[in-house]
């Protein structure tokens, strides 16, 4: 995980409530926010989500989609691992928060695993936001959610809204751990130390032991060897910060928790 910064008052145009003086510099409330602002009204007059393609596709036009590829670089809010066809997810579960369906601040990019993984897992350390259809709460709806934050407290954790930098741990396998409950909560619900994922981590590691120990036993030049060392090093620190690539927070954190360090001393050790 790694802390998203999303613009939440860049709302894409078909979330936008129909409300003529949202749409101010266009010539006519566009088609799409209609018929999305149509749908939201009827869930809440329902007060249940309608679970059918007819309101799925309401958070997945291409606007919607566009701002979220962007934002997400193709990656996985929870688990960072790169993915083609990404899930446009909800945060706070549809099912249970039926009126954020088309929600901006609650629209986030999951992979098919940890959507799946996730379901409708969403404990509380405080009381669950009862909704009021009133015209105020509308206007505001694609903003409303993280207002829920002080009151709810949810245990799982949003990319968008909690830093995970200090709060999350790996080891050099790539696993995963927190001794924050929430980040644990995350974690578990979302199964982000599963098997697959501590390897796809691990094996960043492992290129860069290669790559060290190949510096060392390619030359006996102290000097020439001192120069590959800080070119793959210096490699791997501008990987961590190149936003499209995955496991981003394992990268920076290998580099501020020493483990990076820590191979190239064994290594050195090993061959001296």
């Amino acid at each position: 995980m790694r802390k998203i910064e999303k613009n939440i008052n860049m709302i894409p145009l078909s979330l936008i409530p129909a409300f003529p003086d949202l749409f101010l510099g266009v010539d006519k409330i566009p088609l799409s926010s209609r018929n999305t602002h149509q749908k939201r009204m009827f869930i809440i007059e329902q007060e249940k989500y309608i679970d059918t393609d007819d309101y799925n596709k309401r958070y997945k036009y291409a606007d919607v989609k566009e701002a979220l590829k962007d934002l997400y670089k193709h990656k996985c809010a929870f688990c960072e691992q790169k993915i083609e066809q990404f899930q446009v997810e909800h945060y706070r579960p549809k099912s249970l928060y039926y009126w954020l369906a088309f929600s901006w601040d609650n629209l986030i990019v999951a992979c098919p695993r940890c959507n799946q993984n996730k379901g409708i897992n969403f404990e509380l350390f405080g009381n669950k936001i009862e909704f009021k259809n009133i015209e105020p709460n509308i206007r505001n709806i694609n903003t409303i959610s993280s207002s829920y934050d002080l009151k709810e407290q949810p245990k799982m954790v949003n990319p968008e809204v909690t830093d995970p930098a200090g709060k999350i741990q790996f080891e050099r396998n790539g696993f995963i751990k927190s001794d924050d409950e929430r980040f644990t909560y995350t974690i578990k619900m979302c199964a982000i130390d599963s098997k697959y994922l501590n390897d796809e981590r691990r094996k960043l590691l492992d290129i860069f032991t290669r790559d060290i120990l190949s510096a060392l036993t390619d030359s006996s030049d102290p000097t020439k060897q001192l120069i590959k060392i800080e070119t793959i090093v210096e490699k791997f620190i501008a990987d961590s910060q190149d936003v499209d690539l995955p496991f981003l927070a394992f990268r920076r954190y290998a580099i501020t928790s020493g483990l990076i360090s820590e191979i190239i001393k064994q290594l050195t050790r090993k061959i001296i």
